[in-house]
């Protein structure tokens, strides 16, 4: 019994870094967290995106995410989207897939309020051979877990206008922050319902430059949070640059260059922990992400 608890909190705890939406990019994905947010994307859009820390060996247990998301408007009020989002932490692989609907409520001919909800779940694997207990052997309470699909659902809200945008939502209604165990084996993985909020402003500088101050938070029912803050300068539809901040004491740059001609957005972000408790060796992520819209 001893050895089923610890291997219920380690597999907790490994599960439980995976929830947090990390993104440098967050603004560009924010239909991961919030289903209404994909009516306030253009007619159609593919993205990808890719976050990974640095790592001397491709074989090394280094945390790693991969994001694969689509938007798609049907009307004036009806769009709908769909997320894939892979991530890898040590001996823990999850996959989150979801479908996303959202319908528009005109308030004015500029201001728009979106309610969503999104449909899915998610998909666990666990490398069992590798998850060794305290007395160093092998652990079969963890093998129930692997290939085990967890359904959940989420809600959204989100405000825009020509110069705001504000949402609202919960993606995993369904979590529970309980490890299931039936006959001493693992059979389904503790999470917490979270809570996010979006924020951003566009404040014109010139004709051909824009100020974009924009944040996005994050809370659990267990009370960690998170709170991601940035500001932007836009020139034109070409280019966007932004310094930003983490709560969690890290910091980050990115750029993103648009191609109106091929519909095309190229973007690479980079991060770095400024926390000197943090090794050297763990402390930078990378990020690349591609988008294409029409």
């Amino acid at each position: 019994m001893k050895k089923l608890i610890l291997s219920a909190l380690l597999l907790s705890a490994a599960i439980g870094s995976a929830q947090e939406a990390n993104y440098i990019f967050y603004n560009q994905f924010q239909n991961v967290v919030n289903p209404a947010a994909i009516g306030a994307e253009g007619n159609h859009t593919i993205g990808a995106h890719l976050r990974y820390q640095w790592a001397k060996s491709a074989s090394s247990d280094s945390p790693q995410q991969q994001t694969l998301n689509t938007t798609h408007r049907l009307s004036n009020h009806v769009a709908i989207g769909a997320s894939v989002v892979r991530e890898k932490v040590f001996v823990q692989h999850q996959t989150a897939l979801f479908a996303d609907f959202a319908y528009a409520l005109p308030l004015t001919e500029t201001d728009n309020l979106y309610l969503g909800i999104k449909a899915g779940g998610n998909l666990f694997n666990i490398d069992s051979s590798r998850f060794k207990t305290y007395n160093d052997q092998y652990d079969p309470y963890l093998q129930g877990v692997s290939g085990r699909f967890q359904p959940n659902v989420g809600v959204g809200a989100y405000y825009q206008q020509p110069r705001f945008y504000v949402g609202l939502s919960a993606p995993n209604l369904l979590a529970s922050d309980k490890t299931k165990v039936e006959n001493e084996v693992v059979t389904s993985v503790a999470e917490r319902i979270s809570f996010y909020a979006q924020a951003g402003y566009f404040y014109p500088l010139t004709a051909d430059f824009t100020l974009s101050p924009r944040a996005q938070a994050y809370i659990n029912q267990k009370g960690d949070y998170q709170l991601n803050a940035s500001a932007a300068v836009l020139y034109s539809d070409y280019v966007e640059a932004a310094l930003g901040y983490r709560s969690d004491s890290a910091v980050n740059i990115c750029a993103l260059f648009k191609v109106p001609k091929y519909h095309l957005s190229i973007g690479y972000g980079f991060e770095t922990n400024v926390d000197n408790n943090v090794g050297a060796s763990v402390r930078n992520f990378h990020e690349f992400m591609l988008k294409v819209y029409w």
